[in-house]
């Protein structure tokens, strides 16, 4: 039989932890309530940032292309 305590990453859980905080905090939520909050920050402040560094990288590729031929 497995040891399901053996396989727990005290680091790794401790991480998740101070990421749920952060979200938590971020949020601007008081009530105490963490349902959800993956979702918003997804929504609300990962998305963003990462549709936006994809046309950041679109941009940069194209004048990389456009500059090797010249």
């Amino acid at each position: 039989m497995i040891d399901l305590l053996s396989t727990i990453n005290p680091k790794l859980e401790q991480q998740k932890a101070e990421f749920m905080e952060h979200m938590y905090k971020c949020s601007g939520r008081t009530n105490g309530l963490y349902t959800g909050l993956w979702k918003d920050f997804c929504m609300n402040e990962a998305g963003p940032y990462c549709r936006n560094l994809f046309f950041e990288r679109k941009q940069a590729m194209l004048e990389f292309l456009n500059q090797q031929n010249t």
